[in-house]
């Protein structure tokens, strides 16, 4: 066979190793052709990529990875062209980038550690997955451990490990695998790892049955709650549409309160309330607006119930500017509704590129696309806001925050026992963005041992346990809405998880090894030379 022909062959080989790594991990995650996905393919999947960069070479490497990058998260984050081509178009570069340059380390990896580079590979991968949830462009989609969220058992032990402890278990499958056909383990290190990995997951289980029979038999007192769904994107402008969308509301509001007048909270979704409650009601800048804010806090002073609404706020600053924040609004009736004084949350953890974008002013013209592309740019908050009446207290992560770990914890460390989680994933016009986003939703009830209750625009509104079991959940793109009873957690009936008062410290314990041994190799490779060459001389 010619020259030619073996690197025709071998271009193909790469080729199908791309799409079948790209497939699998597709698959693994919630998608359009198997709603919840296939959560077993999460442990194998890096076995096919870890095959590319071991045919690669240090020349083609960041291209091959590139592209595995590029294809896994076009194909994973197809819904984001629902919003905007643009917002794929991003991830895509950015994966591109960032898959470049982590098969550029494998590979170099596989040099600096011929005989066990595959310990380290699990290490790598591991960081990985917890540096992309970082700074500006965190994104905690496509984290590997996500996979496992109906996996309720074997999750349980994220409330002492966190998401990236439980990583580790996860990839070692595909990592094993890979140093068994590859490299040349020795036969003790082989049989000691896979004997910790087999011993760890039994302990997860038997971690995770105990946690969950321990629960189901704790008695609590309890709170009724209804979430709404009211099937429509709050995104679409002008008054008649806010109006038609408050109206809505409050028609399905009626008809779960008429089925359950015991009702002590109504949640409404991110943004279900557009114009501003506070500024137009004090402002009167417009009188449509004002009359529409009016008739909303007569219709929630008229009941005896709770009122967490989702509303699009606005503040003039000293710069004489107007600051708007994407807020929840919590209302007492006969307390804080006329005039309106509502307990407020703004949201902190914006949505890169579409909620926030600080380098406007070193990149105008990407700016400007932006604000073009429909998106909308809120000010952050400042607070981790918690609420309370009588003993129940919770706290309103909104949509995206409820995607990162750190920041569900920050709000149960002040004080929060239910998380009243509000999204609009709407834009999406997907099933697979917003399962995405439920499965994500489970890890923060579990890590912290409190319940979840979510109200979205057209989907998941559903609640969730405090170990991570979906206990009651509505079809998504439909008008509708769930009730349910809420444990109230105390001082006698709760205590903070390990992972609530430590945080991702297995994910920064991942990061500090990786950078270790990397750092000692690289000067044990260096003196080796250098003796080498003395020797030579």
């Amino acid at each position: 066979m010619s020259k030619k022909n073996i690197n025709y062959l071998n271009l193909i080989y790469k080729l199908v190793l791309i799409i079948i790594s790209s497939i699998l991990f597709y698959f693994s995650n919630p998608n359009p052709i198997i709603k919840e996905g296939l959560s077993f393919l999460a442990w194998i999947y890096y076995f096919p990529v870890l095959l590319l960069v071991n045919d690669c070479n240090f020349k083609n490497c960041w291209i091959i990875g590139g592209l595995y990058g590029c294809l896994s998260y076009a194909l994973y984050g197809a819904w984001l062209n629902s919003f905007h081509p643009l917002g794929l178009i991003i991830i895509c570069i950015f994966y591109f980038i960032i898959f470049a340059f982590i098969f550029f380390i494998l590979k170099s990896i596989e040099y600096l550690f011929p005989r066990n580079f595959w310990i380290v590979d699990l290490l790598l991968l591991c960081s990985y997955e917890y540096i992309k949830t970082l700074g500006f462009a965190g994104f905690s989609y496509g984290v590997t451990a996500y996979t496992q969220w109906k996996n309720i058992y074997f999750i349980q032990i994220t409330q002492i490990i966190g998401v990236f402890g439980l990583n580790i278990l996860i990839i070692y499958p595909s990592v094993f695998l890979f140093g068994l056909v590859t490299c040349r383990q020795s036969k003790n290190m082989r049989v000691l790892s896979i004997s910790v990995w087999a011993i760890l997951i039994v302990f997860s289980y038997i971690f995770g049955f105990n946690n969950i029979n321990r629960n189901n038999k704790k008695s609590f007192s309890t709170v009724k709650v209804a979430a709404v769904q009211n099937n429509e994107d709050p995104w679409k402008n002008g008054i008649k549409e806010y109006s038609k969308n408050i109206q809505n509301l409050k028609y399905l509001t009626e008809e779960a309160m008429e089925l359950y007048p015991d009702i002590s909270y109504v949640l409404w979704p991110e943004t279900a309330v557009v114009p501003s409650v506070m500024y137009q009601f004090y402002k009167l800048v417009d009188e449509e607006r004002f009359n529409t804010v009016y008739s909303l806090l007569n219709y929630i002073d008229s009941k005896n119930t709770v009122f967490v609404i989702g509303n699009s706020h606005e503040e003039e600053n000293k710069k004489r500017d107007t600051d708007r924040y994407n807020s929840a609004l919590v209302f007492f009736p006969g307390e804080n509704v006329m005039p309106p004084e509502p307990e407020m949350y703004s949201k902190i953890h914006l949505v890169p590129f579409t909620e926030t974008f600080p380098y406007k002013y070193i990149f105008p013209n990407l700016y400007i696309k932006l604000l073009n592309g429909d998106t909308h740019m809120w000010t952050p908050g400042n607070e981790y806001k918690v609420f309370k009446k009588d003993n129940f207290s919770f706290a309103t992560p909104i949509c995206f925050e409820d995607t990162f770990g750190n920041d569900c914890r920050n709000f149960v460390l002040n004080g929060a026992r239910c998380f009243f989680n509000m999204s609009n994933d709407a834009w999406s016009k997907s099933r697979s963005c917003q399962y995405q986003h439920l499965a994500m939703a489970v890890f923060r009830s579990v890590e912290n041992q409190i319940p979840t209750v979510r109200s979205t625009s057209s989907g998941q509104t559903c609640i969730i346990n405090q170990t991570g079991k979906i206990i009651n959940i509505i079809p998504e793109f439909c008008e509708s809405y769930v009730v349910g009873d809420i444990p109230v957690l105390s001082s006698d009936n709760f205590k903070l998880s390990f992972y609530t008062k430590y945080g991702d410290i297995f994910g920064i314990a991942e990061c500090i090894l990786f950078l270790c041994l990397l750092i000692i190799q690289i000067f044990h490779v260096i003196i080796k030379l250098v003796a080498n060459k003395f020797d030579k001389a």
